[in-house]
């Protein structure tokens, strides 16, 4: 299904804070420099070491009882007995082919982890490039804007415009001000957000290209594959996987325990040497052991379900929303709006009409500029979605 979509690549100029060329670049430093990976990792290695602890053998016990008795001087008779004691070796194994797969679920929720993280900071930067084509938008028509104030100075000074006009160019020219300063503002706090994903490492995002996209061209075929290589679902299967270990090795608990040692006795000097071995069935505790692995395997196989219907829900959602966006955004005529805009400049300028109705086309204008922008950025985080697992 690849071939049916087009990897996201934002090309991201080279900047002061950090240079990527790609946004994998990007995605790459901060799959490198993310705090929260990094302290997943250690407690997921953490958690191995502490399960592989279980799994070792315990300390050997020693005891020694002295016995004293009246008429005998020191001590009359005594008693030592050093002793070990062992699971049923085949628990052993057991416990480690449990380890292993607990270490497996480790794994995938670190996978998962990473995905979410690198996914939101693709959102960023698909957000940045947005602001980065506002801004482009905006300082283009403050020039403009200054050129007519300029302009209508002059005309002022020569009795052909009056203060109505006048005074409506410099209203636009504080008011594409305010919206300049509010997307500068927006592309700062971007850039902050981009910052803490990076483990406070700045990146810059100076590009306005978004990336192109195919359409899907078959979603029940694309469903299959993305469900595949969900992470979620990846993360429920493997649990549940560790579950039907955990349930087989509670079932083999029911092998005893077995301990053996060396004794010896002593009465008055006399010494006498031993062996002893042992055993001890847990027949109390292992029944309820048992009834609960049952029920966390039952738990894990609904989990299984349920990150299925939730990723294939996200995945309709995201699939419908993308194509209803992409009908809007194909009757946008981008060329068409400014290329107007560019008439009704020449227009004003040759006198054909006033400023007042000059501003209320071209505002118009700059809206549905400013909304196709808006959608084709929304459209492209959407694919995002869409790829996901393939971070």
């Amino acid at each position: 299904m690849r071939r049916y979509l087009i990897a996201i690549a934002v090309a991201l100029s080279a900047c002061s804070a950090a240079l990527a060329d790609t946004i994998g670049d990007v995605l790459k430093q901060i799959a490198a420099n993310n705090l929260t990976l990094q302290s997943a990792a250690h407690d997921m290695r953490a958690d191995v070491l502490d399960v592989k602890a279980t799994n070792t053998l315990g300390g050997p016990s020693v005891e020694y009882s002295p016995f004293f008795t009246k008429g005998y001087s020191g001590v009359a008779e005594s008693e030592l007995v050093v002793s070990q004691e062992i699971d049923f070796p085949t628990k052993y194994a057991a416990r480690r082919k449990q380890a292993q797969m607990q270490q497996a679920v480790g794994e995938k929720q670190i996978a998962k982890q990473r995905r979410d993280i690198l996914l939101q900071a693709q959102l960023v930067c698909l957000d940045l490039i947005r602001v980065n084509q506002t801004l482009a938008m905006l300082r283009e028509r403050l020039g403009n804007s200054d050129t007519l104030l300029l302009m209508y100075e002059k005309r002022m000074e020569a009795g052909d415009a009056n203060a109505l006009e006048l005074n409506k160019v410099k209203l636009d020219c504080m008011e594409v001000r305010t919206l300049v300063s509010e997307a500068e503002g927006e592309r700062t706090a971007l850039l902050q957000q981009l910052k803490q994903l990076n483990g406070g490492k700045p990146i810059d995002v100076a590009t306005t290209e978004l990336p192109h996209y195919e359409p899907i061209a078959d979603f029940e075929q694309y469903r299959a594959l993305a469900l595949a290589s969900d992470a979620d679902v990846a993360v429920a299967q493997t649990a549940l996987r560790a579950a039907d270990l955990n349930l087989k090795q509670q079932k083999s608990e029911w092998l005893p325990n077995i301990s053996f040692g060396y004794r010896r006795n002593t009465e008055q000097r006399e010494a006498i040497n031993g062996f002893m071995v042992g055993v001890s069935f847990p027949l109390y505790s292992n029944s309820s052991n048992v009834k609960a692995a049952r029920e966390r395997r039952q738990s894990a196989e609904l989990q299984v379900q349920q990150a299925q219907h939730d990723a294939e829900a996200e995945l309709r959602t995201s699939y419908e929303q993308l194509q209803g966006l992409q009908q809007v955004i194909d009757h946008s005529d981008v060329k068409l709006l400014q290329e107007s805009l560019a008439l009704f400049k020449k227009a004003l300028q040759q006198g054909e009409i006033t400023a007042l109705v000059y501003y209320v086309e071209i505002n118009s204008i700059y809206e549905k500029l400013q909304r196709h922008i808006d959608l084709h950025c929304q459209s492209v985080k959407l694919l995002a979605e869409l790829h996901r697992n393939e971070l």
